[in-house]
C-alpha cells in the first residue's frame, strides 16, 4: 500500500494561499471581462471588442479550475507527495480529453 508522506499544517498554509489567490485572481479577471462586454453590450456597442471581452471571460472562468490542478500537481510535487501528483495529474488529464472532445463535437 502507498502511504503519503505526514505533512505538517504550516506546509499546506502556503499551497492553500497560492490556490486561493489563483482562483480569486481567476474569478476577478473573468467578472471584469464579462462584465465589461455586457456593460458594452448594453449600450449598443456588438462589435468585435464585445465579442472578444465576452469570450475572454468565459475562457478565464473555464480555466481557472484547471489552473488550479495544475499549481496543485506542483504544489505536491514540491513536497514530494507523489500519489497526490498522480491523483491530481489523474484529473488534469480528465479535464484535458473532455476539452478535446468537446470540440471534437462527441
Amino acid at each position: 500500500m502507498i502511504s503519503s508522506p505526514r505533512i505538517p499544517p504550516d506546509n499546506d498554509r502556503g499551497l492553500e494561499m497560492a490556490l486561493g489567490r489563483l482562483l480569486g485572481g481567476g474569478v476577478m479577471a473573468s467578472s471584469i471581462c464579462l462584465g465589461a462586454g455586457l456593460v458594452m453590450t448594453l449600450v449598443g456597442e456588438g462589435g468585435g471588442m464585445t465579442r472578444a471581452l465576452l469570450a475572454a471571460g468565459l475562457v478565464l472562468l473555464m480555466a481557472t479550475p484547471a489552473a488550479r490542478v495544475v499549481v496543485s500537481a506542483v504544489g505536491y510535487a514540491r513536497r514530494r507527495d507523489w500519489m497526490f501528483v498522480g491523483l491530481t495529474l489523474v484529473v488534469f488529464l480528465e479535464l484535458v480529453a473532455s476539452v478535446v472532445l468537446a470540440f471534437q463535437g462527441r
